[in-house]
């Protein structure tokens, strides 16, 4: 009896009895054994077709053929042949074959299941050994060394390599060969497009060599140089999303040659391994970049946090800890808006800060220790600009304020020391003109008069000077009374009429009736809008117009309010300084002027709960507004 078993390349192995000692072997199908095969149907075969059969079959006399079939599939062939003569096979006997036949081909249909279970149990073991070291190291040796390692004794392979695709030049770089345990060829390239992983990478499928000595397309280069034969090769691609990242190479396969079921397999495990060092690799670059950003955001003098869409804190630097006395290296992870309200029980804001940007604060730190900063929001976008989280800087100014208290402190004190002398000069140049030392001409007068205003602009500059101090220090007492607003508005004009006839500039008034009394500060009203005047003739160009708008307006938050408009037909004032136009010595274009008269427009509207702002579209103008709040009678 033999039993002839077809293996997963669809060879026969024979295995004969009673023959226990003879080895499993191959051989090749004859036609009669094929037509078994392929009809799954039994055959009797008799003496005298036996004799024009070649092989074994020559010195029977009747051979009984059942095809071994379970779930529907052919494994192999049942011969039972008898060397007596030529007999007829009962239906007995028939029966008994049958039953032997399905049996035998239930018992070797369950030794494949379990073979390809255990072969199965294998590939996912290799697998999991490969993730698991990918996912508990950064070291990319490690990983590229085990991969390796592990296909190698997967497939039972002399030799085996991992080439990863340099996209800057297309060349594959070997970065882990391990023939019997020895690392080899680390950082060697093979030319774009050379070689059997050159083909690989460049039609994306695999390929298999069985004699690579004679075949033109292996590389003999590499090889030669570490003096490794190569009978056979195995390579397929690695291919993450439809992109190249290497080739798994395998060399001279232990027992028997590669097939199409180790293509298959090594095909399988390269796509879980590809995504594998694919993931890894841009986990170590993110921690490469982050372990560089965090140097630098610890080297930095400004305390920043990064704050994603959840609420989370996702960076923090020790400038943090230093103004805030808070652990940085512990707030990662945690709820960013826990930590701002911690920040701001250890700050307060300052009353009058220089900027009033929403997204720009000034903050005194109480605690644990006395000092200023800043505080800059800025949002953060991803490459598709949608916002992924913000960024907050703290920037400490406390030498900066320091400084301009410094300077600040000096202002007043020459500010003062200067008004005392201009103000004997301007009475003793008011005497000289009275004729107290003796009679003047015409000359003379003219010459004292322009000395004289000369002298009243210095003064009114030094009370400026003095009021935006006190204003921005809190302590400006305003002198509030009913006060008319339509004598606010020709008390503002009535000084600057020559100046404008001078210039040939028309200027208007355009006043709404019935506006109210108002409980201000005239005085100072009265500057803020000759202030604005002053400016608008000053950049309005020769034969255009100067208008003063008052209207009552209802928009305001708190209550209603007159508001100014100052309207010229100027050149416009350009974008970038109309955020800082009314800021201390700011000016805008040629003309000259101390950059004051606008800060102290802003600081005197402000003190009385307005607000001050401009708008302007450069080539047409500009319009200064102010806004004085009133409670209706």
């Amino acid at each position: 009896m033999r039993v002839i078993v077809l293996n997963q390349r669809h060879q026969p192995f024979v295995v004969s009895v009673p023959e226990p000692n003879g080895t499993p072997s191959t051989s090749v199908l004859n036609p009669v054994l094929e037509q078994v095969l392929q009809t799954a149907e039994m055959q009797v075969i008799q003496a005298e077709a036996l004799v024009e059969t070649d092989g074994p079959y020559a010195r029977f006399q009747s051979v009984l053929l059942l095809p071994l079939t379970a779930h529907k599939t052919t494994l192999g062939v049942l011969e039972l042949a008898s060397s007596e003569e030529s007999r007829e096979w009962s239906a007995e006997e028939h029966a008994f074959a049958q039953v032997v036949a399905g049996q035998l081909a239930l018992a070797i249909a369950n030794i494949d299941l379990q073979a390809s279970s255990n072969q199965r149990d294998q590939e996912i073991t290799t697998l999991n050994d490969i993730a698991a070291t990918i996912t508990s190291t950064l070291d990319p040796r490690q990983v590229y060394r085990l991969v390796v390692q592990k296909i190698n004794e997967y497939f039972r392979v002399e030799a085996g390599s991992l080439l990863l695709l340099d996209p800057q030049t297309d060349e594959l770089v070997f970065v882990m060969t391990l023939e019997a345990g020895a690392e080899k060829l680390a950082g060697v390239r093979v030319p774009p497009g050379q070689g059997l992983v050159g083909e690989v990478i460049r039609t994306r499928q695999p390929v298999v060599v069985l004699d690579a000595q004679n075949d033109p397309r292996f590389y003999k280069k590499v090889s030669e140089d570490v003096g490794f034969i190569t009978r056979s090769s195995l390579c397929v691609p690695m291919l993450v999303k439809g992109r190249e990242i290497g080739v798994i190479q395998l060399l001279n396969k232990v027992e028997g040659d590669f097939d199409n079921d180790d293509v298959t397999r090594l095909s399988a495990m390269a796509n879980t391994i590809a995504v594998a060092i694919d993931n890894a690799t841009l986990f170590q670059e993110v921690a490469q970049n982050r372990n560089r950003l965090q140097a630098i955001l610890n080297s930095t003098e400004d305390g920043i946090l990064t704050i994603d869409m959840d609420d989370v804190v996702v960076t923090a630097n020790p400038m943090i800890e230093r103004l805030f006395g808070l652990m940085w290296h512990k707030l990662v992870g945690q709820q960013g808006s826990e930590i701002l309200n911690q920040i701001l029980e250890r700050t307060r804001p300052i009353s009058e800060p220089l900027n009033v940007n929403p997204d720009i604060i000034e903050l005194e730190i109480l605690k644990p220790h006395t000092g200023f900063v800043r505080q800059v929001n800025l949002p953060v976008f991803n490459a598709n600009n949608e916002q992924i989280g913000k960024l907050i800087v703290f920037h400490d100014i406390t030498e900066e304020r320091e400084l301009a208290s410094i300077r600040e402190d000096y202002t007043g004190m020459l500010v003062h020391d200067l008004r005392a002398p201009l103000t004997a000069i301007i009475n003793g140049m008011t005497m000289v003109r009275r004729g107290f030392a003796g009679p003047i001409n015409d000359q003379q007068r003219e010459l004292l008069d322009i000395a004289n205003n000369s002298s009243q602009e210095m003064v009114g500059m030094i009370n400026t000077l003095l009021d935006i101090s006190k204003m921005e220090a809190g302590e400006l007492v305003l002198n509030r009374a009913p006060c008319s607003v339509y004598e606010i508005v020709e008390r503002g004009m009535e000084r600057l009429v020559t100046s404008a006839r001078t210039f040939n500039i028309d200027l208007q008034q355009d006043m709404a009736l019935n506006l109210p009394i108002l409980d201000a500060d005239q005085d100072k009203l009265v500057r803020v809008l000759q202030n604005l005047l002053d400016n608008a003739i000053k950049f309005t160009p020769v034969n255009g117009s100067v208008s003063v708008q008052v209207r009552l307006v209802d928009d305001e938050p708190d209550s209603p309010a007159v508001r100014w408009s100052v309207i010229d037909t100027g050149p416009g004032i350009p974008e970038t300084y109309r955020l800082r136009i009314f800021d201390k010595f700011v000016q805008v274009g040629q003309k000259k002027g101390t950059g004051l008269g606008l800060t102290f427009a802003k600081l005197a509207t402000e003190a009385h709960g307005g607000r001050i702002w401009v708008d302007s579209i450069e080539g047409q103008g500009s319009t200064f507004s102010f806004t004085i709040p009133f409670t209706p009678a």
